[in-house]
């Protein structure tokens, strides 16, 4: 019984621990369920997420290119909805893939600057 309640313990901080890690879903910006996300939203939820990951010690190595919420709103109406949001991080990936692959090759075993 005891190990059992320990193990609960250790498994709900792992839990929790892992809840801001990874990327931003839309629903951590729609705060209030509406479908869509305003600015004010928009930078209330970046900057709980940043505090969140600052606060358990996680590096915030790439914060300088967090986007800014008129990246998100495509269609330039004052907020942005799952698609938009969605057609977004579409892109950022297709962004972060290509950056990766530039060069062809990485610095692997056997290869020199």
């Amino acid at each position: 019984m005891k190990s059992t309640i320990i193990a609960s313990l250790v498994l709900s901080s792992v839990l929790l621990a892992g809840m801001n890690s990874g990327p931003a879903s839309f629903s951590d910006f729609d705060t209030d369920a509406n479908g869509k996300v305003n600015q004010e939203e928009f930078e209330a939820a970046q900057q709980k997420r940043m505090s969140a990951k600052a606060e358990s010690g996680k590096m915030m190595k790439n914060a300088q290119n967090a986007p800014a919420f008129s990246d998100i709103d495509l269609n330039g109406d004052g907020s942005f909805d799952a698609g938009e949001f969605a057609e977004h991080q579409m892109q950022q990936r297709a962004k972060n893939q290509a950056n990766r692959g530039m060069g062809g090759q990485g610095m692997g075993q056997g290869q020199t600057k």
